[in-house]
């Protein structure tokens, strides 16, 4: 995945020729997935994420995600689903460029699925995460962040994020990579902000 999507990056960025307005934190997004997990590498789960962040008050945000992916090898199929509310603040560096911080609670549920029987581990998770948004142009905003996880038992992830936007028509296309401590996840979406 990683051969694919930093370059595109790279490249998206070096396109950019003019400075635009700070990015926004009210939006509504629709993305599919694309997930590798390093202890069961024989599954890839796809599926689709949902996003959605209002701003609110002086520099205040929230953000809802929900992830749903599965994938089925030999008559066993892998569930995974993800959901995670934050609370955020953000505050402006230059005009097109801010940093947010934010704090979050989610729960992860992965399921087994075989033609016999059914098996079920779910954990809730805090989170603390900061993102680096940069809009480079009027159309293009590019973004990098770091989320730190604290699982029920010792599972604690750490995320590493990197990720773009490209404005097509009023919509923004984007792309987004983030290696987490045990899974790598590609996200491929339309935002519409508002």
């Amino acid at each position: 995945m990683r051969k694919l999507t930093i370059p595109t990056l790279l490249l998206t960025l070096m396109s950019a020729t003019s400075i635009a307005t700070t990015p926004s934190y009210s939006f509504f997004q629709a993305s599919t997935v694309k997930t590798e997990l390093a202890e069961l590498e024989q599954f890839n789960p796809s599926g689709f994420s949902i996003k959605i962040s209002s701003q609110w008050g002086n520099n205040l945000f929230t953000e809802f995600k929900y992830i749903d992916t599965d994938d089925t090898k030999s008559n066993l199929t892998l569930e995974t689903l993800q959901r995670q509310f934050s609370l955020g603040y953000f505050h402006s560096i230059s005009a097109n460029t801010t940093l947010d911080y934010r704090i979050g609670y989610g729960n992860f549920k992965t399921t087994g699925i075989s033609t016999s029987e059914s098996n079920s581990a779910k954990t809730d998770y805090y989170s603390l995460a900061t993102n680096l948004r940069f809009q480079a142009s009027s159309d293009l905003e590019i973004y990098a962040g770091f989320e730190a996880q604290n699982w029920e038992g010792d599972a604690d992830q750490k995320a590493y994020r990197l990720g773009a936007l490209y404005d097509l028509w009023g919509f923004l296309a984007g792309v987004e990579y983030t290696k987490f401590s045990d899974q790598e996840v590609l996200e491929v979406g339309v935002r519409y902000a508002f």
